[in-house]
């Protein structure tokens, strides 16, 4: 992806709205625990990151509702995978808090806040909620009869990154 410094600005404040959310789940999971000897499954935050993303759109509102899905899947399936090693009598490794370092992905669901488009000249430009069209480097085309399923947007070295998930 090549944005604009407005658009990069944005698509940190994203990232880190992210990151955040992720650490805010991560400390429910841990106090619930904690009060109650109960987990809490991905359903019930859902059902209150969903409330709070409502009740904040200048900060997590700025996070698409499927992203947020997807950041709450992956803390999941790190207790998941946590319980599993635990289990089979591993070194289990408990879900860490993500500092700005450790957290540089966020995943869509293709046409739920980004579209892959094409201006009249043919460039190629992603659309991404709250930031808009950015231009990208097109350098292959898709397979013959693919689906984008799913979009990762990636931070590595300062740089965007676009990964799509496809359908064959």
């Amino acid at each position: 992806l090549y944005p604009t410094s407005t658009q990069e600005k944005t698509l940190d404040f994203i990232l880190q709205q992210g990151r955040l959310l992720y650490n805010a789940a991560l400390e429910q999971r841990i106090t619930v625990y904690h009060e109650t000897g109960k987990g809490v499954s991905y359903c019930q935050q859902w059902a209150h990151f969903r409330d709070q993303r409502r009740a904040n759109p200048d900060t997590l509102g700025q996070l698409n509702a499927t992203s947020v899905q997807q950041i709450l899947r992956r803390l999941d399936k790190a207790f998941r995978a946590f319980f599993r090693r635990l289990k089979a009598g591993e070194k289990p490794g408990f879900p860490r808090f993500k500092g700005s370092n450790r957290f540089n992905s966020l995943e869509y669901r293709y046409g739920d806040g980004c579209k892959l488009r094409f201006n009249d000249r043919g460039r190629a430009l992603f659309y991404i909620q709250n930031v808009g069209n950015v231009k990208v480097k097109y350098h292959r085309p898709l397979p013959d009869g693919a689906e984008i399923k799913h979009v990762i947007f990636k931070r590595r070295n300062r740089k965007w990154y676009v990964c799509l998930v496809l359908r064959l």
